[in-house]
């Protein structure tokens, strides 16, 4: 997946996204940024991020603007505190001069040791104002990877977020990055004030045009010393239907095939032709779907599944699988993104469905089974944790292992112990007929977790 959007001469892909997106918040209005699974949600937030991005698009207006690039899966914790404090880190990483203000400072020194709980909110608020009055341009907090923190903190965060808002609604704006919308993600009342503030100006976000797709494969074939060419951007796009988290894999088995044939006696047809098989079943790319499968809601699978057997389908599913960019009209005819996502679901159609153990995790639907019934739907790092123990079996799983196969590795020095152990807690909670006496989750003390199913 391309870790970002920038090309070799600095300019930089979704450039249509980056114009709207600026658009809004030239207006300080928040923006809510949406989009399945490894779509690119936060490559496009570190491109906004990045102060050169805003001169170039808006001018010298630009330069009015602060963009402060906050990465929730860094949160100590989560809690309230945990995400308040993120924040401030945030700021006060974002600027020589905020990381200096003594208001700033002090409020944040205050978050983090508290007198108490009462002091945790109106720190934050004491910092986030320092920040607004330091004199460092109008501030744009671009809140990624929020799905969790969304629907897992007090909901008072959000109220006091949009308090915040209210109070400095021309210089402050936010931006989140989720896979659904906040008003999906929200449970009853929950941060439904917040909510209101990204109603008009939702970004559903799309795989990459053809275009970047050639500029991308352009690219690669420049950093990599591999003969690419224009044709090879074609099959790409045909294949990965501009799926960002499918562009390296299928690159990588280009190269890895011209390695073999010399350019000039290529046919790329046949080349491509030849290509097909290697693709279909290549794991990285089998992966990728997946994981957009698993997040599709059980109406939205069943659409697809009867779309593909020629059955009746549900309107509403088709419609949100329509503004989710996963299905595409072309000569009047719903298709999935890409011919890889599309033999995925044709492949389900006829599929027998996976008999249960006491527990079993099914890839298809997402679920996982206890005793033969459904446990209570986890959250992405529920689910990453649930697989890496199901892939594991029997055997112990450190809290290394953990960290890279959850958050990943770039987390390895932010994640610790407590954070790991409440997140084991969250799954006990979900899977275990008795979580105070684990069945199945079982902590091998000093070494790490295993899961045992027999």
């Amino acid at each position: 997946m391309p870790a970002t959007l920038r090309l070799s001469d600095s300019s930089y892909m979704r450039n249509t996204d980056v114009q709207r997106v600026l658009a809004f918040l030239n207006n300080m209005r928040c923006v809510e940024i949406t989009g399945f699974s490894n779509l690119g949600k936060s490559a496009l937030m570190r491109l906004l991020a990045q102060p050169d991005v805003w001169v170039r698009e808006l001018g010298e207006a630009g330069a009015q603007f602060l963009p402060v690039y906050i990465d929730c899966n860094r949160m100590l914790e989560m809690t309230d505190q945990g995400f308040y404090e993120l924040v401030l880190r945030c700021l006060q990483e974002s600027s020589p001069m905020l990381a200096e203000d003594r208001e700033l400072v002090t409020a944040y020194d205050t978050l983090i040791a508290p007198a108490s709980e009462f002091q945790v909110p109106l720190s934050f608020s004491r910092g986030l104002t320092a920040a607004l009055n330091a004199g460092q341009g109008k501030i744009v907090l671009l809140f990624d990877e929020f799905d969790e923190p969304f629907q897992q903190i007090d909901s008072r965060v959000f109220i006091n977020l949009r308090a915040k808002k209210d109070g400095h609604s021309d210089g402050l704006a936010y931006v989140t990055a989720t896979v659904r919308s906040l008003s999906e993600l929200s449970v009853g009342d929950h941060g439904n004030e917040f909510c209101e503030l990204f109603v008009h100006q939702p970004w559903r976000l799309a795989p990459l045009t053809a275009a970047d797709v050639e500029k991308y494969v352009l690219t690669y074939a420049e950093r990599h010393a591999v003969p690419l060419q224009r044709a090879d951007a074609e099959f790409v796009y045909q294949w990965t239907g501009g799926h960002p988290g499918m562009l390296d894999g299928v690159c990588h088995l280009l190269a890895e095939a011209l390695h073999s044939e010399p350019e000039e006696s290529t046919d790329r047809w046949a080349f491509h032709r030849a290509l097909v098989p290697s693709v279909r079943r290549e794991p990285v790319l089998v992966d990728e779907c997946d994981k957009i499968w698993l997040e599709l809601t059980t109406a939205e699978r069943e659409t697809l599944l009867a779309l593909f057997a020629g059955q009746e389908t549900d309107p509403a599913a088709m419609d949100r699988l329509r503004q989710r960019h996963l299905l595409l009209d072309v000569d009047g005819e719903p298709r999935l993104f890409g011919r890889l996502m599309a033999l995925y679901a044709q492949q389900k159609v006829d599929k027998p469905t996976a008999q249960p153990e006491r527990l079993w995790v099914d890839r298809d639907s997402g679920e996982v089974l206890v005793n033969g019934k459904a446990a209570e739907t986890l959250t992405r790092l529920e689910y990453q944790l649930m697989l890496l123990l199901f892939d594991n079996v029997d055997k112990i799983v450190d809290k290394y292992q953990i960290v890279a196969g959850v958050w990943g590795e770039g987390y390895i020095d932010s994640v610790d112990d407590a954070r790991i152990e409440k997140l084991v807690s969250r799954l006990r909670q979900k899977i275990e007929p008795d979580p105070a006496s684990p069945q199945f989750v079982t902590t091998v003390r000093g070494r790490g977790y295993r899961l045992v199913l027999s």
